[in-house]
């Protein structure tokens, strides 16, 4: 007789939303904005525990969506500059021009850093499969 395994939460590594990752939201103040993007910082350098419980997924989707939550901050104080709230030299456009774009740099190698490793693990499970 043959035996179907069903998948259980354990098995899955994709979550029920396109994200898991919690995010701020909005555009609070700069201060709260640099609070936000270190904690972001500490789980990429693992000082602090990823919300993704995944050897293989971890870097790949809390990379991707912190650096999505940054474009998403860039994005923001750029609507703000075009429609005349945020002026050259205020506080939003001296954090977009240096920690926000800092930190969307590095998200960014973070995120391909994880892809890799996500390609990589495919190839040795095909490896291991075919020998």
């Amino acid at each position: 007789m043959l035996k179907i395994k069903r998948p259980t939460e354990r098995d899955v590594q994709f979550g029920r939303k396109l994200s898991s990752v919690p995010v701020g939201l909005d555009l609070p103040p700069v201060d709260e904005l640099w609070e936000e993007l270190q904690g972001y910082v500490d789980v990429i350098l693992g000082r602090t525990e990823s919300p993704i419980d995944s050897p293989y997924l971890a870097l790949a989707e809390v990379a991707t969506a912190y650096y999505c939550r940054a474009q998403e901050m860039d994005a923001r104080i750029h609507a703000g500059e075009r429609s005349g709230d945020i002026v050259k030299g205020s506080p939003y456009y001296r954090f977009r021009t240096g920690e926000l774009r800092s930190f969307i740099e590095l998200a960014k190698k973070a995120a391909d850093l994880g892809s890799r490793r996500l390609t990589q693990e495919t190839l040795l499970q095909q490896q291991r499969l075919e020998g």
